[in-house]
């Protein structure tokens, strides 16, 4: 069963003229288009709203103080459990209109507009106009040089309209190289923005805080070079993934435990298919090695754990590795991934 929006035997997405994601699923759209267009193209023209939840007693059907959350064409119940009336639905029309005034303002493209799990969650990505290059002699480029490790910069906005997620802008990485997204921390959280339900969407008032979008990509590029320069061994590197897998736990204390011990039995599995990652695909692969920036870095390790997490599968397949890396499991490790990462050039530097 596909996570992608199926609803009535046609899917909702939309993704940028090129190769098709998913199966060859979705709808092609130039990316010159405006979001308004994307949404008809990705046959997303519904929004979602607040229903009253009603109860039976003793013979006739009464409204409580609740509500659920429904598609307004279809009549389909999205939210398992019921909201106050506090909770304000983001809409698909609020989403839309970010998007619009982000390509307008900032010189955004629109990449992909997607609704999965029958319209619970729609997240919509944008490109920007110049790409970053990580190494001291980095420079913003607009196309893929020889032995250069390029970033690309997006700007990613998701909602749920199932009561599990905040309404979330992020900015999010991806290396040309290897197609590796990486949603990079920027103070205490991962996002660059988040936004309750507990308040309406207004895109004007978000876009005014979001001018360090632009900001946030050297202070990126200054740490993954300063990544670039740290050089790891193979126990080092096998440590960093150990590091990884385990929550951050100290190798030592791991390796101390017996060898037929079901938790170090387990977490040996994962570092070990980091490890084949790295060899195969990774950073310590033919595809990869010639780049100095990745070639026995941190840099390179940090790419091995989130290439891991983007492209090595689960039972769901590519669509359930996405749900898993932009939500999930796998964002949660490429998190920590970056944060340990980030720990180690820290005390180097002290």
């Amino acid at each position: 069963m596909h996570l992608l929006d199926n609803t009535n035997g046609t899917i909702r997405m939309a993704y940028a003229t090129g190769e098709k994601p998913w199966h060859g699923l979705g709808f092609e759209v130039d990316p010159n288009e405006p979001p308004e267009v994307w949404r008809r193209q990705a046959n997303m023209m519904w929004e979602n709203v607040k229903i009253p939840a009603l109860y039976r007693w003793e013979g006739s059907i009464r409204n409580s103080d609740q509500f659920f959350i429904a598609r307004n064409d279809n009549g389909n119940i999205l939210s398992p459990r019921t909201v106050s009336p506090d909770y304000w639905v983001h809409s698909i029309g609020d989403i839309i209109a970010f998007m619009s005034d982000l390509c307008k303002e900032a010189g955004y493209q629109m990449e992909t507009l997607i609704s999965i799990q029958g319209g619970r969650k729609i997240t919509a990505l944008a490109k920007a106009s110049a790409d970053t290059v990580v190494g001291r002699s980095g420079l913003a480029v607009g196309y893929l040089p020889v032995n250069r490790d390029v970033i690309q910069n997006y700007v990613l906005i998701t909602t749920s309209f199932d009561g599990t997620l905040k309404t979330t802008i992020t900015i999010t990485r991806v290396r040309v190289v290897c197609w590796n997204t990486l949603l990079i921390a920027l103070g205490e959280g991962l996002e660059v923005l988040r936004v309750s339900h507990r308040a309406k969407f207004r895109p004007e008032s978000v876009h005014e805080q979001l001018g360090f979008i632009e900001e946030s990509h050297q202070p990126f590029i200054e740490m993954a070079s300063e990544m670039a320069e740290v050089r790891l061994d193979d126990g080092q590197r096998e440590n960093f993934f150990l590091r990884v897998v385990s929550n951050n736990t100290d190798p030592f204390d791991i390796r101390k435990l017996d060898r037929e011990d079901p938790t170090r039995k387990a977490l040996a599995t994962k570092v070990n298919r980091l490890i084949h990652y790295h060899n195969v695909e990774g950073s310590g692969s033919d595809n990869i090695r010639n780049l100095p920036t990745a070639n026995g870095t941190l840099w390179g390790a940090l790419n091995d754990v989130t290439g891991v997490a983007d492209h090595w599968g689960t039972k769901r397949g590519k669509e359930g590795r996405f749900a898993s890396s932009t939500f999930g499991a796998r964002r949660k490790q490429k998190d920590l991934a970056w944060e340990i990462a980030t720990e180690v050039v820290t005390r180097k530097a002290a």
